[in-house]
């Protein structure tokens, strides 16, 4: 499964590790990068070192490896390069690149150190799944490190490797260099939306936020006047934000939190007012002379003042919706499965919310398509009353539905985000928590979730719920984590729904999908007009309807298989529009 654990958790801000496990690039320039990746711990059953220890690690040259097997497995790569088998290739000296497919991790990793391989990289099988690698039957034999990364990660060092030998580093840097600084996503305080509506950022005293990130010195030297710095700069590439905090000095394997009300600190972040578009956050760590590895001395992220949107989730810099890097579901999850944001703001009056915008996908062994998939959409007041994220009271009994609504995937949209209308827009009201979820109840789906935006400090330093989940029927506040927001939107708009709510009503079909016939509901009696229209807005029939007991039954034999939208208008010029997919 790729995600097995759902928790609950509020992290104290003056917890710390000074680990720093990493699988970087080390050579050729193109490739010089921190990967994201799972290690084989030998905590789980391995005979491996420990990363975990500073100064533990791997750096040489990769090498494919070759078991002799023919053909080509189900994701298109050589299923030689599985090493599912004795090698046939010498991997002296080299860390060896396996794809993850059939066998088990441990005995992939157990032939290519026998093949006298120093370190082994696994290349995961699908886009943006992060699971834990077994050790299995031969994995306490193994005695080299084994570190896992993603399929586009691996398959982009393989292209570069056809250009020459790439050098890679597998472990633990602390300690290793003499003078290094570093800064972690996981311990800097970000924007608190990445998503903004201006409505809701009209001057400084609207929207704000603090920032911070904890310092460390990973190097085997003391260090002395480190410096942080951040930077904003606005959509026209302004500077509109430039502060240091300064004078750190931290002994070799120490670290200080740079927060506000700490004795480092760096002032709130307001403006007097928000020109829409895209404002970048750079955060950069200085030595008082040079860095022997400077790869995490800086982090940059993006939130976004829009008129449509609302997010944690990153926005994409070419369509401006919110992509999923990486899709998840519960490892233990029978029935539905819920992917939410909160929002909740003192001037939420001022908004409809319209519907939300999310992206899914199927695991490509399933051979399961999206085409015709059905997600329903909820809005529900969340009434229970509670502080924080550390308050008992803290409960998901007092949902309250107050929108709805119905997406039918067109075509196989793997990973690509969509948008889901509710069926009326519902305003929204001041200092009121609202959850807005997409629900499934396909077992092989999976939504999407950040892979850019680690949100753990925000959550520690506002103690607020982001991205819950639901999973069966049990809620789960903070997700799948903190370092994984749901790759959610909520749609919003100037809230005109007053009038809105005098010209629609709600409206549905059944059963959906459909065959030849179908059965279309809506808020209303006597004749109405229905006009049915494809994707592209071409008018694909029109029929009169009679409405009894606000139902009539409606003859779509004559349409090919696909997605159409039903517009229905009532005789007292109400309207109603809602999805139908026809098998």
């Amino acid at each position: 499964m790729k995600k097995l654990l759902l928790t609950v958790s509020a992290i104290a801000l003056s917890a710390a590790t000074y680990a720093q496990v990493i699988v970087a690039g080390i050579s050729p320039q193109n490739i010089v990068a921190n990967y994201a990746h799972t290690w084989a711990d030998p905590g789980g059953g391995w005979g491996t070192p420990d990363f975990n220890i500073p100064g533990t690690y791997v750096q040489d040259t990769l090498m494919i490896v070759d078991d002799g097997s023919t053909g080509l497995n189900a994701q298109g790569n050589p299923i030689s390069a599985e090493g599912c088998n004795p090698l046939i290739n010498d991997l002296t000296g080299k860390i060896a690149v396996v794809f993850r497919n059939t066998c088990e991790f441990g005995m992939k990793a157990l032939n290519a150190q026998n093949a006298g391989a120093v370190g082994v990289i696994v290349v995961n099988r699908n886009p943006g799944e992060v699971i834990a690698m077994g050790a299995g039957a031969s994995g306490a034999n193994v005695t080299i490190p084994v570190v896992m990364v993603d399929i586009n990660d691996g398959l982009a060092l393989i292209a570069e490797m056809a250009n020459g030998p790439v050098v890679m580093f597998l472990g633990n840097k602390t300690g290793l260099f003499p003078n290094d600084g570093g800064i972690s996503g996981a311990a800097t305080l970000l924007p608190r939306q990445a998503m903004i509506p201006s409505q809701l950022a009209q001057d400084g005293t609207e929207f704000n936020f603090d920032l911070g990130s904890r310092v460390y010195n990973y190097g085997n030297q003391a260090q002395t006047g480190m410096s942080l710095n951040a930077k904003i700069t606005n959509p026209a590439g302004a500077t509109v934000y430039d502060n240091t905090a300064s004078g750190i000095n931290l002994a070799a394997g120490d670290s200080l939190d740079v927060f506000p009300g700490g004795a480092s600190n760096l002032p709130n972040f307001s403006l007097a007012s928000y020109p829409a578009g895209t404002y970048t956050l750079t955060y950069t760590l200085n030595l008082s002379g040079p860095d022997d590895y400077n790869a995490d001395n800086s982090l940059v992220t993006t939130f976004k003042v829009t008129d449509s949107l609302f997010s944690y989730a990153q926005a994409d810099a070419t369509t401006g919706t919110p992509t999923g890097g990486n899709y998840y579901r519960p490892g233990t999850n029978n029935q539905t499965y819920s992917a939410c944001q909160v929002i909740d703001n003192a001037n939420a009056s001022r908004l409809k919310a319209d519907g939300i915008w999310f992206s899914a996908t199927t695991a490509a062994a399933s051979g399961v398509l999206l085409t015709g998939e059905e997600m329903a959409l909820y809005m529900y007041k969340w009434e229970d009353v509670f502080t924080d994220l550390n308050d008992a009271n803290l409960a998901f009994n007092t949902l309250t539905e107050v929108a709805n609504g119905f997406y039918y995937f067109p075509d196989d949209l793997q990973g690509q985000t969509v948008y889901g209308a509710f069926t009326t827009p519902v305003a929204l009201e001041d200092n009121q928590r609202y959850l807005a979820c997409v629900q499934t109840v396909n077992l092989n789906l999976y939504m999407g979730h950040e892979n850019g935006t680690n949100l753990t400090w925000n959550e520690a330093y506002y103690l607020q719920p982001m991205a819950p989940n639901e999973s069966d029927g049990t809620w789960y506040a903070a997700g799948f984590g903190s370092d994984l927001p749901s790759s959610v939107a909520i749609a919003v708009s100037d809230n005109d729904v007053n009038v809105a709510e005098l010209t629609t009503v709600a409206g549905k079909a059944f059963p959906n999908p459909a065959n030849d016939v179908v059965t279309v509901a809506i808020e209303g009696e006597g004749t109405a007009q229905l006009t049915v229209t494809d994707v592209a807005g071409k008018v694909a029939m029109a029929a009169s309807l009679n409405l009894a007991a606000g139902q009539d039954n409606v003859n779509i034999a004559g349409l090919t298989s696909g997605l159409y939208i039903f517009n229905v208008t009532l005789e007292n010029g109400k309207t109603a529009q809602f999805n139908v997919v026809k098998k």
